[in-house]
């Protein structure tokens, strides 16, 4: 059992914040429980068996509700029932990486329908999956695909920023070619929902500075992937390419601008760097819009 996935579940990485957003419905709860009842099939009993373990663990609990629950699922439905939110999404997630559930694409897109149906403010991330070719000892070559990361829930700001900016974003670093822009924007949503807004401005400028070397090396653009920052590197891409409007040079470097003046990267001297939440998400958002912007011309 990997204790990785079971503590570094929703609650475990995001703070409770000072203004509460909308609360989970009943109505929510059992649909995600009827969609995993959908996928499991025969596996259902399987199912809550391995959960339960995992719930148990995390909570240090071997029994998770009040009373005498007569087996696991009984147990189960009685805590996720009338836990607390976060808990509620730290199910879905461990649920997400069940061996006896396996991986659901399906059912990821099902549960981020329900979100919208509730208008709920979260939306959960896809499988990231990597694709490498692989040697063997006779010279044959095979393409191996291995899973990156599991789906996680995220805090989801506007819907339709959410739905033109961060979700084609994730979309497109799951290609083999940005798995480090991908780690590297994953974990900046990751420092968002923790408070580490800092850290989420330098992760953010990391897998731009990414991308941008990606572009470099496909076009075989000179570069040096040891010393160029993203400012050098899109003096590089808009020297070759000639369908990026000058004038969009400087709105695309403000992506390092912010690391540079607001992150943790850089020390802060006498004053301390505190990043509020907006800038934050503003960041993360310019980010995503700068990734599809430079992919889409330079491809």
């Amino acid at each position: 059992m990997d204790m990785s996935l079971i503590f570094g579940v929703f609650s475990r990485r995001t703070p409770t914040r000072p203004t509460p957003r909308k609360p989970l419905t009943e109505e929510f709860r059992h649909r995600v429980v009827m969609a995993l009842r959908d996928a499991l099939g025969e596996r259902w009993d399987a199912f809550w068996v391995e959960i339960h373990k995992k719930l148990a663990y995390l909570h240090g609990k071997p029994r998770l509700s009040a009373g005498n629950a007569p087996n696991a699922m009984s147990d189960v439905m009685n805590f996720i029932m009338n836990c607390p939110d976060g808990q509620f999404f730290d199910f879905v997630e461990l649920a997400l990486t069940s061996g006896v559930l396996g991986t659901q694409d399906g059912l990821v897109k099902v549960i981020n329908q329900f979100f919208r149906v509730d208008d709920l403010a979260y939306a959960v991330t896809d499988y990231v999956w990597t694709e490498e070719i692989e040697t063997n000892i006779q010279g044959g070559k095979r393409r191996v695909r291995s899973l990156t990361a599991y789906p996680q829930v995220i805090f989801r700001g506007s819907q339709v920023t959410h739905a033109l900016v961060i979700e084609p974003t994730l979309t497109l670093l799951k290609h083999p070619d940005f798995v480090s822009a991908n780690a590297e924007f994953l974990n900046a949503l990751t420092d968002y929902r923790k408070g580490d807004h800092g850290d989420c401005l330098t992760k953010c400028g990391s897998a731009f500075e990414s991308v941008l070397k990606v572009i470099c090396s496909r076009n075989t653009w000179p570069y040096d992937p040891q010393k160029d920052t993203a400012v050098v590197l899109l003096e590089t891409v808009f020297d070759h390419q000639t369908t990026l409007e000058p004038f969009l040079k400087e709105p695309l470097k403000i992506v390092a601008t912010l690391r540079n003046r607001l992150s943790t990267a850089h020390g802060g001297g006498t004053t301390p760097r505190k990043v509020p939440p907006n800038k934050a998400e503003y960041t993360m958002n310019a980010t995503a819009a700068a990734i599809l912007l430079v992919v889409s011309e330079c491809t």
